[in-house]
C-alpha cells in the first residue's frame, strides 16, 4: 500500500544485465581535475574500484561519427517526435564481459570510520561527473556531499562509465543504460559485502540519467536499495527529452576538450546557452558557479542517448520508500512545467504508477528551479529537505 506525501510535482527508464564478484579496492590519493578523486575532504577518501560484469547490451548500427555535422545529424534525428530513431538504430544484442575501472569517494562524518549509519549512493547524470555532487568544493552551500555528511549520513559518488576517471571504453556499443545500472549494482553488492564497514541502510540518489540508473536498479535488483531518491526524473513527458536533446548542442569531446582521448561518439553540450536551456533557470542560480561547471562539463555517449527509454516500465517488487525531487522548470523532464497535468496527473506524480508495492512515495517540485538542480540557489533547503526525508 503507498501513502503519498506530495509538496509539488518529476522523468523516464533504463536497461538489462547480469552479475559478477565483488571488487577488490585500490585506495586512490592523486587528484585528478573535475572527477571523483578531487576536492580533498579529511572525511573522503578517494576509491578506484574493478567492476567485472557480464551482461547485455543493445547493437547499435551506426558507426562513430566521421565529424561535426555527423553528430548534429545524429541529434537532428534524435529529436523527432516522429522518427523513433533510437529504437530503429538497435539491431540485437550483444555480451558485454569486461573490467571497468571506476573513480569515486566515499565521505563519512567524522568520526565514523567502520560504517554504521547511512550510506547515500549517488550516481550523477549526463553532461556532469561526480564533481555534480560537491559544486563550489568544500564548504559551498552547492555541495551535496558536505550537506549529507553534515546530517551524519555517509555517502559515495562516482564517475559513471565513460566520465571522470572512470573507463572510457565504445561511447556506443559499451556505455549504455543497461552496462551501467549493472556496473552500479556491483558497486552496491561492493558496499553491502561490509569491505568498507556494514551500513545500517543504503539509499539511493540519482539526478537524471543516474535517476534512470538508479530506478533501474530498483526495477532490476529491489533489494539493492533500502530507498530511493530520484532528482531531475519523472515519467510520461517524451516531449521534454526531445527539447533538451534538441538544445544540448552536442559537440564532439575530443574537439572541445583536446586532451580527452575518447572516440567522437563521445561529446559534450557545445555552448553554454545550450546548457542554460537545458540545466538552468535564470536568473535563479549563481552565474560563476554555473560557469565553473560548465567549463567543467562532463560527457555523454551515443549508447547512453540511444538506451535511454529501455528499461521496465515498472518497479513491481521494490518495497522501500521512493522521494522524486524535480525542478518545476525542469526542461528534459516535464517540458519545462511540471505542473502540467495530463489526463488528471503530473509527470511527477506519475513516477508513482513505476511504484505499485513501495511503503511510501512523497514529491517535492521546488520553484525557480530547473534540472540542474545543484546550481541553483535553491539547492540548500532542497537538500535539507532530501536529508530530512532520509532520516537516520
Amino acid at each position: 500500500m503507498i501513502s503519498t506525501s506530495t509538496l509539488t510535482l518529476a522523468l523516464s527508464l533504463a536497461s538489462m544485465t547480469l552479475c559478477s564478484s565483488l571488487p577488490t579496492v585500490s585506495v586512490t590519493n592523486t587528484n585528478t581535475g573535475s572527477s571523483a578523486a578531487s576536492s580533498p575532504d579529511p572525511n573522503c577518501t578517494p576509491l578506484t574500484l574493478p567492476i567485472s560484469i557480464n551482461t547485455s547490451a543493445s547493437t547499435i548500427s551506426l558507426p562513430n561519427p566521421a565529424n561535426q555535422s555527423a553528430l548534429t545529424a545524429f541529434f537532428t534525428a534524435l529529436a523527432s517526435p516522429t522518427l523513433d530513431y533510437a529504437q530503429s538504430l538497435v539491431n540485437g544484442t550483444h555480451t558485454v564481459n569486461e573490467t571497468f575501472q571506476i573513480s569515486g569517494k566515499l565521505c563519512t562524518p567524522s568520526g565514523q570510520s567502520s560504517g554504521g549509519g547511512v550510506l547515500e549512493f549517488a550516481t550523477h547524470g549526463i553532461a556532469f561527473d561526480s564533481a555534480y555532487w560537491e559544486v563550489g568544493g568544500p564548504n559551498s552551500p552547492y555541495n551535496y556531499a558536505s550537506s549529507a555528511v553534515a546530517s551524519n549520513h555517509s555517502i559515495f559518488y562516482y564517475d559513471r562509465l565513460g566520465t571522470g576517471s572512470s573507463s572510457h571504453p565504445s561511447g556506443t556499443q559499451t556505455v549504455q543504460s543497461g552496462v551501467e545500472i549493472e556496473i552500479a549494482h556491483n558497486l552496491i553488492q561492493y558496499f553491502r559485502s561490509g569491505k568498507q564497514g556494514q551500513f545500517d541502510k543504503i539509499v539511493g540518489v540519482g539526478h537524471s540519467f543516474g535517476s534512470i540508473i538508479s530506478y533501474g536498479i530498483t526495477a532490476q535488483y529491489p533489494d539493492d536499495f533500502d530507498d530511493v531518491v530520484l532528482t531531475g526524473y519523472s515519467t510520461g513527458d517524451t516531449t521534454g527529452t526531445l527539447i533538451g536533446a534538441g538544445a544540448f548542442d552536442a559537440a564532439i569531446a575530443s574537439s572541445v576538450f583536446p586532451s580527452m582521448n575518447v572516440p567522437s561518439d563521445y561529446f559534450v553540450p557545445g555552448s553554454f546557452s545550450g546548457y542554460q536551456f537545458d540545466f538552468l533557470r535564470y536568473p535563479n542560480y549563481d552565474p560563476a558557479v554555473a560557469q565553473a561547471q560548465f567549463d567543467i562539463r562532463g560527457t555523454a555517449t551515443i549508447g547512453e542517448f540511444s538506451t535511454m527509454s529501455s528499461n521496465s516500465p515498472v518497479a513491481p517488487d521494490f518495497k522501500g520508500r521512493v522521494l522524486v525531487v524535480t525542478g518545476l522548470y525542469d526542461t528534459f523532464f516535464c517540458s519545462g512545467n511540471c505542473a502540467e497535468k495530463i489526463n488528471g496527473t503530473t509527470p511527477v506524480e506519475l513516477v508513482k504508477t513505476q511504484y505499485p508495492s513501495a511503503n511510501n512515495f512523497t514529491s517535492y517540485v521546488p520553484d525557480d528551479t530547473a534540472h540542474g538542480i545543484n546550481l541553483h540557489y535553491s539547492a540548500p533547503e532542497i537538500y535539507s529537505f532530501i536529508e530530512q526525508w532520509i532520516g537516520a
